[in-house]
């Protein structure tokens, strides 16, 4: 520990010093603007709600580089909080009392304070990142499925992980073949400050570009709780791998393990996603999609946890793009569940960026 103190510190007084003579440089930044919304025609049957507009995303912040070696970023998210589930209370015996439930819902367009880092890269190997950040779980398979205005990555879907933590994320590029990351987080997501227990998480990857075209990576993560209520130890194993040839076309794939789910002892989740595109024209693309979501069963039987937890997805459609900063789609997204608790959805999806 003493060793990484020392060294850190190296690089950020030479980094001082070489920022306080490099006259150079000039300080800049630039807005960040980021919105997802969909038209849903919901094709379920017997669905009550058979139409709807939605907005899935909207982004608001800033960037602004202070040197070559800092820069920082803040972003505001448009999301809803707060949202109040299905309430059940039942006595020793096991029989259900009535409830009365006076809690509201949040707006649906509440901002919230979604990343705000600071970032110090004192060369191109190296960079540390600071506050609230962007965390590098799914972040490369995302990048890779480039459809995220339409549907989540698998385990951003499924484990409901928030994209950003509080905390630490250090990035280093070891060569043009490897590179790794290391992240101490609070584990409460963006939500939420530190908890009573002092929790962490901990987190670490490895890119692996084997020759031109392919990647990998391997992902890893750990939390552990004093809190009684999360008694188990929760681990997260991530394996993925993607092709791309030139802007023609690209398949990839992922498994995902998630070992004891929110800290609760052998209830795990595991699964698989493949996904591909093809380029038909420079600006118009066809993909699909195809997931597939397990549990595991508690003393050998399939109870209603197994049954809440499996099922498979499929999301196929075409992608436009018709100028830099705007995605348009036409999709179908279903959803196969064992206990025939299906759902069939056909969207058309827009995304303007800055």
């Amino acid at each position: 520990m003493k060793l990484l103190i020392s060294i850190l510190t190296f690089f950020l007084i030479t980094s001082l010093a070489f920022a306080q003579t490099d006259t150079t440089f000039k300080p800049s930044g630039k807005p960040i603007i980021q919105v997802f919304g969909n038209f849903d025609y919901n094709a379920t049957q017997d669905a009550q709600k058979k139409y709807g507009f939605w907005f899935g995303r909207a982004h608001f912040g800033y960037e602004y580089q202070f040197s070559r070696q800092f820069s920082a970023k803040i972003v505001l998210d448009a999301g809803r909080p707060t949202t109040v589930g299905q309430i059940e209370v039942t006595d020793t015996t096991g029989n259900s009392l009535e409830v009365s439930n006076s809690s509201k819902e949040g707006s649906y367009y509440t901002m919230t304070l979604k990343f705000a880092s600071l970032e110090w890269k004192p060369n191109e190997r190296f960079k540390i990142q600071a506050g609230g950040i962007l965390q590098n779980h799914y972040i490369t398979q995302e990048k890779f499925w480039g459809y995220r205005y339409l549907a989540e990555t698998f385990q951003d879907r499924y484990y409901r992980i928030p994209s950003s933590d509080l905390g630490f994320i250090a990035y280093y590029k070891a060569s043009e073949k490897f590179g790794f990351d290391f992240a101490l987080t609070n584990g409460e997501g963006f939500r939420f400050d530190q908890d009573a227990y002092g929790d962490v998480k901990i987190a670490s990857g490895v890119d692996y570009y084997p020759v031109k075209g392919l990647q990998t990576r391997f992902f890893y993560d750990y939390t552990e709780s004093d809190n009684p209520a999360k008694p188990a130890e929760q681990q997260l194993f991530s394996i993925f791998a993607g092709y791309k040839f030139q802007d023609k076309f690209r398949i990839g794939g992922e498994y995902n393990y998630r070992k004891n789910h929110q800290n609760i002892s052998n209830h795990d989740l595991f699964g698989w996603s493949f996904y591909g595109s093809y380029a038909v024209r420079k600006n118009v693309e066809l993909f699909a999609r195809f997931d597939q979501l397990d549990a595991n069963t508690l003393n050998g039987e399939t109870t209603s946890w197994y049954y809440q937890n499996t099922g498979q997805a499929l999301i196929t459609g075409v992608h436009f793009n018709p100028v830099k900063g705007i995605n348009v789609s036409a999709n179908y997204q279903g959803w196969f569940n064992p206990t025939a608790n299906n759902s069939n959805h056909f969207l058309v999806s827009f995304e303007y960026k800055l």
